[in-house]
């Protein structure tokens, strides 16, 4: 399998895994385990590993979503406990979801170790989120390593695309319109008025363009057979999480 074709294979699924794992009844019932309830759930668990920073500095590496629902979601992380214990908590229900979702599928620590080869070739530039994850202890448990490693993956990609979209000149909130529409945007914090999401594909489909070919950059790190199992990992898990 070439790097094209790996990345072209793994994008989607990866994204909406990432969706089903962050918003899943396990990861939300380890969180408020560990003290984390409401928004902390996701701007903690996710921000976390950037450690006890402004959150200028959150709202900046989350870059799409509205500054005001960040900020609120980051002092409440603050108030709920510490930011580091918020990514550890996610990470335990992070494995808590693999081991319920997926782990008795074989070959899992193959694709755990692909994955951190390319996590390895892939030096962070401006990917605060990406290289704050890839930091992370990896777990012994094959399946909590996959999960780690898809989250990773996800954190990657959304790191290059939004390089992208500041190449094409798009702001957050037309980034988000153009990809999944006004209502999504308001998920993401935003109000009213909407731009129009017609006149923003053009250079939403070219900065798409431009993260894709960076993500086949990053799969040739490994080989052939390594592409086709990794996008075979994913697949499968998908199917089983996704349905």
């Amino acid at each position: 399998m070439t790097p094209e074709e790996v990345a072209a294979a793994t994008a989607t699924p990866v994204g909406a895994l990432g969706r089903d794992f962050f918003f899943s009844d396990v990861v939300r019932e380890t969180m408020a385990e560990h003290g984390f309830t409401g928004l902390p759930g996701y701007v903690g668990a996710r921000g976390g590993v950037l450690g006890d920073v402004s959150a200028d500095v959150v709202v900046s590496a989350f870059a799409l979503f509205n500054p005001a629902i960040v900020e609120l979601g980051w002092n409440q992380t603050k108030e709920q406990g510490s930011p580091s214990d918020a990514a550890a908590a996610f990470t335990v229900g992070l494995s808590r979801w693999a081991s319920g979702t997926f782990a008795h599928l074989d070959g899992l620590d193959e694709f755990a170790a692909a994955a951190r080869t390319v996590f390895d070739a892939t030096v962070p530039m401006s990917q605060a989120l990406y290289a704050g994850w890839r930091a992370m202890p990896v777990p012994d448990d094959p399946a909590a390593a996959t999960a780690l490693a898809l989250h990773i993956l996800r954190e990657l990609r959304f790191g290059f695309h939004i390089h992208a979209l500041s190449a094409v000149g798009m702001t957050p909130l037309e980034a988000v319109v153009a990809r999944s529409g006004p209502q999504q945007a308001q998920l993401f914090g935003w109000s009213e008025p909407f731009p129009d999401p017609e006149s923003l594909k053009a250079r939403h489909k070219q900065a798409e363009e431009t993260t894709s070919a960076r993500m086949n950059e990053v799969y040739e790190s490994i080989d052939a057979s390594q592409r086709a199992h990794v996008a075979a990992t994913v697949g499968a898990i998908a199917e089983i999480a996704l349905g």
